[in-house]
């Protein structure tokens, strides 16, 4: 049974914010948080009451919707460096100014005098589209009512990660300030609020209009994964095979090694834990006849939430920007500026012969830096502030290393004469399994990215393991310290691959193995 508190909500906000102010007993300071505690209770406790408010998205542009709608919107935030803006938070005959309404006033009714406290400040922040949010994610957060699509160009494009492409940029005005305050850049936040639109500056004699949203409530989005069950251990050697024949040429050791990539994240960076890089060298290049894309690009968007591939060139690394950086008190944002739990696929099939740039040098660098200690530059006029990350970085080249990056492991691919075609194929050849196996899969990732950050080591295990590197530096000096660190971390990895959140003997002699083929590859 839909409420009569909800349908009031979506029908008309702006008189809910009203009626609730003039009930409003208490210190005008605490109302914001009155009115967020109030719509939270209304939309916030269950994802169908959510579901109820319109999407404010690319199929649901500013211009679907009457002016003041109550929306919902599933952003990133990409720039909290705005100054605070002021607010007259009462009016006259009791009346709120808060949420836009005072701006929405004809001068006439505007009061002649006012009580300097009333004057209240609103945090402004810019969020955008959720860089990287997959189809079937996206599905999964939308409604699919209310279709429509437009054909503007967003407002302040320099402020998306990804050039071109399209996507919503909208001001967030949030007037509970104290739950402003935890926000941070790529922090994923749905927001429920009023849509109007604004200038941009209100301070400025020329300032676009942009849409602008005044934010009721949000929730952050939760970085929990999926829980490990009994079901999902057994999706693991199925989820391998079927990466391995559709993307991968029918090679299920790279396709193994993907999978245990897929299932890091940054656990603790007090005592590094964080996702190692990698690369699957010998990939062949397109060939002019088949798609510019790998089969991997629409596997991966088929299985994740955040995926984004960036199709390297000496071009791209020469003009775009990979990093956030500040020019005249705007943040231009970068292909890096992305939510954490997002993968990144580099392809560097399309680089050729030329030089890089100062920005181009940058730009790998950055790359690097995110591979290496899982931080990001922002870069200021005055100073440079860095942010932490968590990307899991996926690259593939055609020879034997990567052209511009140290990457964790390096895994040669080698593929089966009859599946080598499959490299590249357009996306309606794909097998895709069915729905219950596909969400099987992603559940199985899910899962592996929460078992990653909470696996141990057993004391029996330890031991062996010692004394498994005392015999195996006699038998070879040159291994050294760095190659048992390097062990430990795809064990961890191969436990949390196969759901276990303990390194076993067996376990670790699995990832000597595995680790043995590898290098039996490597050149």
């Amino acid at each position: 049974m839909v409420s009569a508190f909800l349908i009031d909500a979506i029908n008309d906000p702006t008189k809910v914010v009203q009626e609730l102010y003039e009930e409003h007993t208490g210190d005008i300071d605490q109302f914001p948080a009155a009115v967020a505690r109030h719509f939270s209770d209304v939309f916030l406790n269950s994802d169908d009451t959510l579901r109820e408010v319109l999407p404010l998205d690319v199929n649901h542009p500013l211009e679907s919707f009457a002016h003041r709608s109550l929306v919902r919107f599933h952003g990133m935030v990409q720039d909290t460096s705005s100054s605070p803006e002021m607010y007259l938070a009462s009016l006259n005959e009791n009346k709120c100014g808060g949420w836009g309404i005072s701006q929405d006033m004809p001068a006439s009714e505007w009061p002649s005098s006012f009580d300097y406290c009333d004057l209240k400040e609103t945090t402004a922040l810019w969020a955008v589209t959720v860089p990287g949010q997959t189809d079937w994610k996206t599905e999964e957060l939308t409604s699919r009512s209310h279709c429509s699509s437009s054909s503007q160009s967003p407002p302040q494009p320099h402020k998306f990660p990804v050039p071109n492409a399209p996507h919503i940029g909208v001001q967030v005005k949030i007037y509970d300030n104290e739950a402003a305050q935890s926000l941070k850049a790529t922090d994923v936040v749905t927001f429920i609020g009023i849509l109007t639109s604004e200038s941009l500056d209100s301070e400025a004699v020329s300032s676009p209009m942009v849409p602008s949203l005044h934010v009721l409530c949000h929730k952050v989005q939760s970085t929990d994964d999926a829980s490990p069950t009994e079901e999902l251990a057994t999706v693991r050697d199925d989820l391998i095979k079927w990466i391995a024949d559709e993307a991968l040429g029918g090679d299920e050791v790279a396709a193994q090694w993907l999978v245990l990539e897929l299932s890091a994240k940054v656990y603790t960076r007090a005592t590094p834990l964080l996702p190692p890089s990698l690369t699957l060298s010998r990939f062949p290049s397109p060939t002019p006849s088949s798609p510019a894309l790998p089969t991997l690009h629409h596997v991966l968007s088929d299985l994740l939430p955040q995926y984004l591939t960036v199709p390297l060139s000496l071009d791209l690394l020469n003009k775009e920007s990979f990093s956030p950086e500040s020019k005249d008190e705007d943040l231009h944002s970068g292909y890096l500026q992305v939510p954490h739990g997002t993968t990144l696929l580099l392809t560097e099939n399309g680089v050729q012969e030329g030089k890089l740039v100062e920005k181009g040098i940058m730009n790998i660098r950055a790359v690097q830096e995110v591979m290496d200690a899982q931080t990001l530059e922002y870069s200021f006029p005055f100073s440079k502030f860095t942010f932490p990350t968590d990307i899991v970085t996926i690259v593939l080249c055609d020879g034997r290393k990567s052209a511009f990056f140290q990457t964790g492991f390096t895994i040669p691919l080698e593929t089966k004469p009859s599946l080598r075609d499959n490299l590249y194929k357009p996306r309606d050849q794909i097998k895709i399994p069915d729905t219950a196996k596909l969400a099987s899969y992603r559940s199985f990732l899910a899962a592996a990215k929460q078992c990653f950050g909470t696996v141990q080591v057993a004391e029996e295990t330890s031991q062996h393991i010692q004394e498994d590197f005392v015999r195996q530096r006699q038998e070879d000096p040159s291994i050294t310290a760095d190659d048992l660190i390097h062990l430990m971390k795809v064990a961890r990895l191969l436990a949390a691959s196969m759901l276990e959140r303990e390194v076993t003997v067996d376990i670790w002699e699995t990832s000597k193995r595995l680790d043995a083929s590898r290098r039996k590859r490597t050149p």
